[in-house]
């Protein structure tokens, strides 16, 4: 993990919370919020707002992720009774493929 938060932190982002379910990045000049989730993939998950807002990014997402370790995100009405805070997930094979959707988003947030 320590690899990603390096990449991370190469990308203007800071370690704002650690949890088992998730590590917590936030923007040093924008604020926004990705999670890095502990999985054999290198997966994250962004806001729902910025990824909706950018057809490019919406294409390339693998799904809807619903977890309670996503705090600052908002909530919607999955499959239960209560809602839940969800996100969009993107998942990586490399090290540098982070990297280089890191350096992207950044470019997407930055004209937002």
């Amino acid at each position: 993990m320590e690899n990603f938060k390096s990449i991370f932190m190469q990308n203007d982002f800071k370690v704002t919370k650690e949890t088992s379910k998730a590590i917590e990045f936030e923007n040093i000049h924008t604020k926004d919020v990705i999670y890095l989730l502990p999985n054999k993939e290198i997966s994250i998950v962004l806001h729902p707002e910025t990824v909706e807002k950018n057809s490019g990014l919406h294409h390339k997402s693998h799904a809807v992720f619903n977890s309670t370790a996503l705090s600052r995100f908002p909530k919607r009405l999955n499959t239960g009774q209560t809602t839940i805070t969800y996100g969009y997930s993107f998942k990586f094979k490399t090290e540098n493929e982070l990297n280089r959707f890191l350096g992207a988003v950044n470019l997407i947030i930055f004209h937002k």
